[in-house]
């Protein structure tokens, strides 16, 4: 009927009313003819002030109510005194329900009161055991500083006066231990590797220009030159590019040894780091003074150390003194057949110390050369973290290649109960890429641990003894060919 009326009237005119009249109709609720005395939950497009005025007188009874069963005054207070303490959304277990929702119960209010309280109390009982942690650290660092300051007094003004008399001393061996401050470390390792190629700065002038020359020329030259380098000049040429490629993986954390981009309208620059060109010209600079060695990827580590510590001259002259150590000499080399003398002797001392370790290691075929390699080539640089690796220095300055196998000892001792329960593969990836955070105090007392005598032979016996050994069955062999 009503579908039909308005198709009957005029869309124009003085009908306007009527039409208005009816779309009031159409878009109205219908009754259901029950009347709710709660407020309806549907939405409403059009409500009358008489309406809402009503709505709203009800939602204030229905809170008044709710606020006769809130808690009492006292407990209001002690929750605002506490709000400051726990600043999360724990807290709205005490907040009322909604309008819409019942009160809760005397008992779920008190048991929201037990919880908040109790949650209040972890908060307290967590932040007090952080500041106690965060204070027993303080004293710990303000010791440590307290023990290098005296350490220090006592290298500058006793030990390093009287080098040659103080540095086999009890005191001395006792500090060296401990690790050395860092700002007199440079000039504790310079004395302890010395100096038996007798370099000087200017012979480390002449072949830092000498690299800088021959990389100009390198660069100039191009891969397609029509120059037939010597078989020597291409080692060293190879030499160069490896060590371009190297630095940028040197110390990559640091962010001073690589090269730096810079954007300047649009173009991009490079330059070098703070520390780039040093470690640049202390590396082409060996690779000139010693072409039959060259450049063997993991140099940069030493290097780096060195420059951190030392002047760039300085750390040439340690750096190529260094490796002129027979056991240095040997790895950077590639000389299998010394290498193996020093991975024999190595597992003797392996076996004495770690036999159920060993046992593992026998039974999976872990050889020494498959992580040992890396430990010795770049001195514990890249497998420690960098404090760690100095402290590794320290000692391995004053007690020297035997040392180096005593760490490697020492490394598997203080992860013993880990590497036991792993397989090949395991050990393998764990030992080629150690944990990034190394306690220092706890990895010396593994290496203090290790006992550095084998049936009664100190370490260089023993390595004499190997040596011996091999020569004598290559002798053999050569007689029986």
């Amino acid at each position: 009927m009503e579908a039909s009326f308005l198709s009957s009237v005029p869309l124009c005119g003085g009908n306007l009313k009527l039409r208005l009249w009816d779309a009031r109709n159409l878009f109205s609720r219908k009754s259901s003819g029950k009347t709710s005395s709660e407020p309806s939950l549907g939405w409403r497009l059009f409500r009358s002030k008489q309406a809402a005025h009503k709505e709203a007188s009800k939602a204030a009874a229905q809170d008044a109510r709710s606020k006769s069963a809130s808690p009492s005054p006292k407990s209001t207070v002690r929750r605002k005194s506490t709000d400051f303490i726990v600043g999360s959304t724990t807290a709205l277990i005490l907040e009322n329900r909604p309008t819409n929702l019942p009160p809760k119960s005397a008992e779920e209010e008190q048991k929201h009161r037990e919880q908040y309280e109790a949650m209040v109390e972890e908060a307290k009982r967590r932040e007090k055991k952080d500041i106690k942690q965060k204070m027993m650290q303080l004293q710990q660092q303000i010791k440590h500083e307290d023990t290098v300051a005296s350490a220090m007094e006592v290298w500058n003004s006793e030990i390093l006066n009287n080098w040659d008399i103080m540095k086999h001393s009890r005191k001395a061996q006792e500090l060296w231990w401990q690790g050395l401050p860092p700002s007199i470390r440079g000039k504790v390792w310079k004395l302890a590797i010395g100096n038996d190629l007798n370099i000087t700065y200017e012979l480390y002038e002449i072949f830092r220009a000498r690299a800088k020359d021959r990389i100009k020329l390198l660069c100039e030259s191009g891969p397609e030159s029509d120059e037939d380098p010597s078989p020597a000049d291409w080692d060293r040429e190879s030499s160069v590019e490896l060590i371009k490629l190297d630095i940028s993986r040197t110390f990559p954390h640091l962010c001073i040894f690589q090269k730096e981009e810079i954007v300047d309208k649009g173009t991009v620059v490079k330059m070098g780091g703070p520390y780039h060109d040093m470690l640049h010209g202390v590396l082409g600079a060996y690779v000139c003074y010693r072409p039959d060695v060259g450049y063997v990827q993991g140099m940069s580590f030493l290097a780096a150390v060195l420059i951190l510590n030392m002047e760039p001259a300085d750390a040439f002259v340690c750096f190529a003194n260094l490796l002129n150590k027979p056991c240095q000499l040997a790895f950077f080399r590639v000389d299998s057949g010394q290498m193996k003398i020093y991975f024999d002797t190595y597992e003797v001392f392996f076996e004495e110390n770690l036999p159920k370790l060993y046992a593992l290691f026998q039974k999976w075929k872990v050889t020494p050369d498959l992580y040992l390699i890396d430990w010795i080539f770049t001195l514990y640089s890249k497998s420690l973290p960098l404090d760690v690796a100095s402290r590794v220095w320290d000692v391995f300055c004053r007690d020297g290649e035997e040392f180096l196998f005593r760490t490697a000892l020492g490394i598997l001792l203080h992860y013993e109960d880990i590497l036991v329960n792993m397989d090949f593969i395991q050990i393998v990836q764990f030992l080629t890429k150690l944990p990034e955070v190394i306690a220092d105090d706890k990895l010396f007392q593994s290496i203090a641990a290790i006992n550095m005598q084998a049936k009664n032979k100190k370490f260089k016996e023993v390595l004499s003894s190997v040596k011996e050994g091999v020569a004598s069955q290559n002798a053999d062999r050569e007689k029986g060919e």
